[in-house]
């Protein structure tokens, strides 16, 4: 929405412009579709495409867009056939869209979510890409590093949790690598209250850490919390340091939401996302090397951190990713290359085999699998860990993936933390549904219903269109409201003070209205104004 914002400020499109993009043919009524193969959907936004005059222009850009395609039919079926149309060549318009340098981007992403509604997420983040910029386009990685430089003894770092979400064990590795070890920990509730305060009055004393965990079942305390962490005649410790996780809740404070650095933490959309994400937050540089041979390590967390991006991608295709959903989260990864961590440093040190059988089962019976309830999505985790956990693992150039596609997923040869990096960001943003056993009518029902959510939530959050009874739009409502609630707290004579304090200010004589044909705060108000 921030593009298309930038593009209206910049006279590019119009709002008009921007209600095609998001309604398309909806208010299209005509029953007479030309050609059997198209949905009536999708033929009733083509016609809404051509009668649609973008930005005032003097003829539709897609006024031919029906004749072309009956006269160009079998191109045109063939255009909307296909599994990625977004990086297909248009027929027939691809040379006078290119031509078009202020809105070109715009009229194909228009083109896209008309005939293909459900490649419209997608035709998005490549107009966002080509508009604003690559940087706006790629998933945020939030380090904690980063949030910790701007962080400050009475600005807490606030973590937004998503389900089975838990940031736990990156604060504590964090925590170890700033030498501050064993840090306090509240899981907030019934009675958790005093301790918190406790531990807080500790920290500003000592320095000490504390972590406090599910703070949304203590919103009085998170009220209070701007005072706790601002004492007064107090001198708080520098090296003190607040960390905060909260589900979200619309009653959570907001001066305490406002003062706090805020990071999101829920898995990233896309293997590469996935994977960018657990290896710039998780898995770093020290981790690669932590057990010996570092070598087999580093191929077995590459392992696990790819089938953890991968089951959690497959729950986004609903039943046919999993028959249960599953709130697999970094915990279930986490306590899964703990055990292994364990395991192999017992077997270099004594001299042993590695015992694949106990790492499947640990991983696929008890760590992830203790989630799982139903016996296909049992066998179906089985079966991936069959074929990723095996002493084929250490092969090179070892697949993850046996069915050819675009890109091969492949064992990464690197040996430094940064060339694992660059191998991820190789990886395509938009995976193929064969990479996860799926086809692609799985991936066609994810894709259009999230481009229906987006496109719904677009259009709730559009501001009120005012007809002709003089409406107010959305922001002018609530400015009104604020306006008239900040004016219920003044006092009565706030107007007369204001207004002698203008004069005061400007050391003129007061006026009086001498038909007192107005209101006296009117009158008031009238004479500020002129002041």
């Amino acid at each position: 929405m921030m593009c298309l914002k930038i593009m209206t400020k910049a006279g590019l499109i119009n709002t008009a412009d921007v209600n095609l993009l998001l309604k398309a043919g909806s208010a299209i009524d005509d029953r007479n579709k030309k050609f059997v193969w198209m949905e009536h959907k999708t033929w009733l936004n083509i016609l809404a495409l051509s009668r649609h005059r973008f930005a005032n222009e003097h003829q539709p850009f897609f006024k031919e867009l029906p004749e072309r395609i009956g006269r160009m039919e079998k191109e045109w079926r063939r255009f909307f056939e296909e599994s990625e149309p977004e990086r297909e060549t248009v027929p027939d318009f691809e040379e006078k869209i290119r031509a078009d340098q202020n809105i070109g981007h715009f009229l194909h992403l228009c083109l896209i979510r008309s005939i293909r509604e459900d490649r419209t997420v997608l035709a998005s983040n490549e107009f966002i890409r080509k508009v604003l910029g690559n940087d706006y386009a790629i998933p945020t990685n939030d380090k904690i590093d980063d949030m910790f430089a701007e962080s400050t003894p009475n600005k807490p770092v606030l973590y937004l949790l998503s389900a089975g979400a838990d940031p736990t064990q990156s604060v504590d590795d964090f925590a170890l690598r700033k030498k501050k070890p064993n840090i306090n920990k509240v899981s907030m509730g019934e009675a958790q209250e005093i301790p918190a305060k406790n531990f807080i009055k500790e920290g500003h004393l000592n320095g000490k850490w504390l972590l406090l965990s599910n703070c949304q079942l203590s919103l009085e305390l998170m009220a209070e919390m701007e005072d706790l962490l601002n004492p007064i005649g107090v001198e708080v410790h520098p090296e003190f340091r607040l960390w905060i996780t909260c589900e979200p809740d619309k009653n959570f404070p907001l001066g305490l939401l406002q003062m706090a650095i805020k990071c999101t933490f829920e898995p990233p959309k896309g293997l590469q996302a996935g994977l960018s994400r657990t290896f710039n937050t998780q898995i770093n540089a020290d981790f690669l090397e932590k057990v010996e041979p570092p070598d087999r390590w580093r191929n077995i967390v590459f392992a696990i951190c790819f089938m953890h991006s991968v089951v959690l991608e497959r729950r986004k295709y609903g039943p046919l990713g999993f028959c249960v959903p599953y709130e697999f989260n970094y915990g279930d990864m986490e306590s899964s290359l703990l055990f292994i961590d364990k395991h192999m440093s017992h077997c270099f040190t004594n001299n042993g085999q590695y015992s694949w059988k106990a790492i499947r089962f640990i991983t696929c019976d008890v760590q992830y699998g203790g989630r799982i309830t139903d016996d296909l999505d049992r066998e179906l985790f089985n079966a991936y860990v069959e074929v990723w956990l095996t002493e084929k693992l250490f092969e090179p150039n070892f697949l993850f993936n046996s069915i050819l596609t675009d890109f091969q997923y492949m064992m990464p040869d690197a040996t430094e933390h940064p060339k694992y990096l660059e191998y991820i960001d190789s990886m395509p943003a938009q995976d193929s549904p064969l990479v996860f056993g799926l086809n692609h009518l799985a991936d066609l029902t994810f894709r259009l219903n999230e481009s229906l959510t987006l496109i719904n939530t677009l259009v709730d959050t559009q501001p009120k269109e005012s007809g002709g009874s003089g409406g107010l739009s959305r922001e002018d409502e609530v400015k009104l409201k604020i306006q008239n609630e900040f004016e219920k707290q003044l006092p009565d004579n706030f107007i007369e003070i204001e207004y002698m304090e203008r004069l005061r200010q400007l050391k003129a004589p007061p006026k009086v209205d001498p038909t007192k044909s107005i209101p006296l705060s009117v009158f008031l108000r009238q004479e500020i104004q002129q002041l």
